[in-house]
This record gives C-alpha cells, sequence and structure tokens, in this order.
C-alpha cells in the first residue's frame, strides 16, 4: 500500500511590506505631512540577528572641497526662509508637488536666468518674469542633490558645470536665489 499525498496550499512566509501613506493635513494654516498608520515597533531578536549578520565597518565619504553637507544645506534653507519672511519649516518641508516640479528644474532655472538679462535690459524688475520662486529654486535643487546623493554621487552639474555656474550666478546677483 502506498503512503496517501494529501494536497497542502503554499505558505507565504514572506514579511508583508507595509505601505505608508502620508496624508497633507492644514493645521495652523501651514500644511504637514501625517502618517496615519500605526508605528510597529521591530522585534528585537530579529534585530540583532540583522546587526550582527549584517555588521559592516560604516565608510567614511570624502566630500570635494567646498560641498556642503545635508545638514548645512538644510541650516541655509532655514536662514533663507526667515530672510524672506517664511516659516522654515514649511520652506524646507518637500512635497510630492516639489518632487515632480524638480523634474523641470533645470530649463526653468536657465530660463529665469534669461529672462533677468532680458528684464536688466529693458530696465524693469526681473521678478516680474520669473517663472520660479526663491523657494522653488532652492528646494528643486535640494532634491536633486538628496536624490544623487542617495546614488552615491556627490558631484554633479549642479557644482561642476559652468554654464550652469553663470546660470546661478545670474540669478543670486539678481536677488533670486
Amino acid at each position: 500500500m502506498s503512503p496517501e499525498i494529501e494536497y497542502v496550499d503554499p505558505i507565504d512566509d514572506k514579511p508583508k511590506s507595509l505601505e505608508i501613506i502620508e496624508k497633507s493635513e492644514i493645521r495652523g494654516g501651514y500644511t504637514s505631512l501625517v502618517n496615519d498608520e500605526p508605528e510597529i515597533s521591530p522585534d528585537p531578536a530579529v534585530e540583532d540577528e540583522l546587526k550582527s549578520s549584517n555588521e559592516e565597518t560604516p565608510q567614511q565619504i570624502s566630500y570635494p572641497p567646498g560641498y556642503s553637507t545635508r545638514e548645512q544645506r538644510e541650516v541655509r534653507l532655514r536662514k533663507k526662509a526667515i530672510e524672506l519672511g517664511e516659516d522654515p519649516d514649511k520652506f524646507v518641508t518637500i512635497t510630492e508637488k516639489d518632487k515632480l516640479d524638480s523634474i523641470a528644474f533645470r530649463d526653468r532655472m536657465q530660463t529665469d536666468a534669461r529672462m533677468c538679462g532680458y528684464a536688466k535690459e529693458a530696465e524693469e524688475d526681473p521678478s516680474e518674469y520669473m517663472d520660479m520662486t526663491v523657494r522653488e529654486r532652492l528646494i528643486s535643487e535640494e532634491i536633486i542633490r538628496r536624490s544623487l546623493e542617495e546614488d552615491g554621487i556627490i558631484s554633479s552639474w549642479l557644482g561642476t558645470d559652468e554654464d550652469w555656474k553663470k546660470t546661478v550666478n545670474i540669478l543670486q546677483e539678481n536677488g533670486m536665489l
């Protein structure tokens, strides 16, 4: 007599990823990101096991001369917000819209720089012709820098391209950055 074979449904023992949904909520006149998901504490035993099996010595990142760290850039953004009379917390908060807007950042910046030149020639106020606000320019640059850093790139056209440096200088000279 042969053994009887039972059909058993396979068990999916892979951990399910948590989906975090950020909702925009207005509080006291300012927009803040809210996570409505409950906070789940990791299992300490599993976490210790992962740490011991993946222990590596952290590598020191070497930045090129003049490169600002993320913390230094945030301090600069907060100071600029205060200088412009805006709420620093709101100013430095990067939204999904900001991330989408940053895709066209370089072209929009170059257009604004050209408009500064046009306005100067016409003896008009350059701010009347700007496509981007100061915040949009600064936040878009920050989004790009963070994205590059996450990919391990600490130098890019933002810091090395001569045409780009001219664009930034024109905007800075006209108080648009």
